[in-house]
């Protein structure tokens, strides 16, 4: 919309910035944080939480960023369970500004690249039941419905539980 504007204005219009997924690092804390606040009303991760999962979970964080890899589009936070071969999709959030820009769905497959590659063989997560560009976004990536949680969110909404067999 803003290159629309800018071309109405008599202006160049920019080209998007190239993305680039990585793995978060404590640089970046800040800019989870933000994005995470923004993202969900309650059940947030804090910066101190962030700072724990980057340095010493079970998983990884990884980021979908821009602008010479400063400005945060989203990420995902990916856990991993030894001896098991289920590999959880603990969070997933967009900065509002490129919502519906497909951030979302290149982090998840990133998310599930990284844990074929760690030997997991399927994918789980929660979603509020609710959440309807959320469950659409999933199902179209082949997850699938198997459970639900009965008032797990904070204002007792519940949540609908998803998995997908990982394939090459």
């Amino acid at each position: 919309m803003r290159a629309d504007t800018n071309r109405r204005a008599g202006r160049a219009a920019r080209a998007p910035a190239a993305a680039t997924i990585r793995r978060a690092t404590l640089a970046d804390v800040a800019a989870l944080v933000e994005i995470e606040n923004a993202s969900f009303p309650g059940n947030r991760l804090d910066r101190r939480r962030f700072r724990y999962l980057l340095a010493h979970a079970h998983g990884v964080i990884l980021v979908d960023a821009v602008n010479g890899a400063t400005e945060l589009r989203g990420y995902v936070l990916l856990l991993f369970r030894s001896n098991s071969p289920v590999a959880r999709v603990y969070s997933i959030a967009t900065a509002a500004r490129y919502v519906k820009q497909g951030v979302a769905a290149q982090l998840l497959r990133a998310a599930e690249r990284l844990a074929l590659d760690h030997g997991y063989t399927r994918q789980h997560l929660e979603i509020r039941a609710d959440n309807a560009a959320s469950l659409a976004l999933f199902e179209s990536r082949g997850y699938r419905r198997f459970g639900r949680h009965a008032a797990y969110y904070h204002d007792g909404m519940d949540a609908v539980r998803l998995e997908k067999a990982l394939e090459r």
